[in-house]
């Protein structure tokens, strides 16, 4: 099943400060409930490049987060 476009902008709209800040995308990951549709495609392609994708038993149906390996970036996607 298709990604839909408004989550795309979303999670770009979280992406960009990190990227900005000097963060790579292949260093960033998005971790979302374990179970949702995103988790089981295990990546996202988005403006930036392709985003991996991670579940978490401990996160929430409907939030997410970035962050970066390194743990110089985090963000939440809204």
């Amino acid at each position: 099943m298709a990604i839909s476009p408004k989550v795309i902008q979303l999670i770009d709209r979280a992406l960009n400060p990190l990227i900005q800040s000097g963060c790579q995308i292949d260093q960033i990951k998005m971790v979302c409930a374990a179970g949702m549709e995103l988790v089981e495609q295990g990546s996202v392609q988005t403006g930036f490049g392709t985003l991996r994708v991670e579940p978490s038993n401990f996160m929430p149906r409907g939030r997410s987060y970035l962050i970066e390996n390194r743990y110089r970036g985090f963000t939440w996607v809204r």
